[in-house]
């Protein structure tokens, strides 16, 4: 099975159901039906998104790596997967999955604008250090994305204050994680280009996500930043952090080695590249 951008988008307004109704019914507590409508669509959207996943696999012959259309299906399934993981284990309450589903939608809305045209590997990229780096990124910003969702409970609930556990919980997770994260490219660059760390414009934003998360942390942990405050903390450094990231299509091509939408023709083979050279001339 192809997947196309219809799909994603049908994908995307299934998230946002699920999301919009679960927001509904923060607003009230009184109308568990709405509760369990929105947890209903949550399981549909997940299911729906892994499906994507694994065919995009399957149809690509890699994990859903590179080019923003598969980052964007990549993303969403982690951001949806990790609150149901999580709430089996009884670690993050179902109240953190309405906020996740509007940002797999909002993820999967901007990636169907892109090229879903499927590319191969070149063979420095056909490496388990790849393929580490990109699975813990997925965790990491679905783990955040997981920490806005329950701040955004937080701040925008009826009823008593809910617990703080679980935000600082995300919040050390997350942290723990985009750290990984960076350790695990910064490994990835060194054996490719023999340096660990040059600035572009996605490691600049990483680095300066991870000092945003790391004060955040550091306020919680020394100054007793709790509750509503550093839940409205978490929540304005995520979504600084989604416009921001998703907006690195918009740099030159030339600007960062990070496969999103540049020049892709380098990962074009057999025939594909035959009819490219054929297009060019």
């Amino acid at each position: 099975m192809n997947v196309t951008p219809a799909l994603m988008l049908a994908a995307g307004f299934i998230a946002l159901l699920a999301g919009v109704l679960g927001v509904v019914s923060w607003r009230r507590p009184n109308a568990p039906h709405l509760a369990r409508m929105a947890g209903g669509a949550a399981w549909l959207s997940l299911l729906f998104v892994l499906g994507l996943w694994i065919a995009r696999w399957i149809e690509a012959g890699h994990l859903p790596i590179f080019g923003t259309f598969e980052s964007a299906l990549s993303i969403a399934a982690a951001v949806l997967l990790i609150p149901t993981l999580f709430r089996f284990l009884d670690r993050i309450p179902a109240s953190a999955t309405p906020g996740a589903c509007l940002v797999a939608a909002a993820v999967l809305f901007h990636g169907r604008l892109y090229d879903p045209t499927p590319y191969a590997l070149t063979i420095s990229e056909r490496s388990w250090v790849v393929d580490i780096h990109a699975i813990v990124a997925w965790f990491a910003f679905g783990m955040l994305a997981v920490n806005a969702g329950y701040a955004a409970w937080l701040l925008l609930r009826k009823g008593n204050p809910g617990p703080a556990r679980p935000l600082t919980g995300t919040l050390t997770a997350g942290f723990l994680l985009h750290s990984a994260m960076l350790a695990t490219g910064s490994l990835y660059k060194f054996l490719l280009f023999g340096v660990a760390w040059s600035f572009d414009p996605i490691e600049t934003l990483g680095f300066a996500a991870w000092c945003a998360y790391g004060t955040l942390l550091h306020m919680h942990l020394f100054a007793k930043w709790d509750g509503r405050k550093l839940a409205g903390w978490c929540l304005t450094i995520f979504v600084l952090l989604v416009v921001s990231y998703r907006g690195i299509v918009w740099f030159p091509v030339w600007s960062t080695y990070h496969i999103f939408d540049m020049d892709m023709r380098i990962h074009l083979t057999g025939s594909e590249q035959y009819e490219e050279g054929e297009r060019v001339d």
